[in-house]
């Protein structure tokens, strides 16, 4: 299991909560409230923990925004490289979309060579509404 030396049965919970929700960030108040939800006690302290661990190893990816929010996580595919490209979140719902489009090549580029400034695309999020939650407006 990734991110583990052993396998606890709330982390394969928690595992299994990160995959089902890939497409979105996740808070540590989402994950409590699943675990609770399936009858899984866990010291938020230990979940936070599991998910340093898991960000260490590149299971999950830690956003942190501003001072003073809370980071969420989302899980990482394998093979995805989010290391080499730029995301999007919704706002409103929480969606994250992996910009991997030559585009983005080229605005990294204008950075670079005009502003002399290297992006690191790991972590980077820019923030915004996917199309579903502007049409539900």
């Amino acid at each position: 299991m990734p991110g583990s030396g052993y396998a606890t049965i709330s982390r394969k919970k928690i595992l299994e909560f990160l995959k089902k929700n890939s497409d979105r960030t996740v808070a540590v108040a989402d994950i409590d409230h699943y675990l609770k939800a399936q009858d899984c006690e866990v010291n938020i302290t230990t979940i936070y923990r599991y998910l340093d661990k898991l960000a260490k190893d590149g299971t999950v990816i830690k956003y942190v925004a501003e001072k003073g929010n809370q980071a969420v996580y989302q899980y990482v595919e394998l093979g995805h490289h989010c290391e080499e490209h730029l995301h999007l979140q919704c706002v409103k719902c929480g969606k994250i979309i992996h910009l991997e489009c030559e585009f983005m090549d080229e605005i990294s580029e204008h950075i670079l060579k005009d502003h002399g400034f290297k992006l690191q695309c790991k972590n980077s999020i820019l923030y915004g509404m996917c199309s579903a939650c502007q049409e539900s407006k």
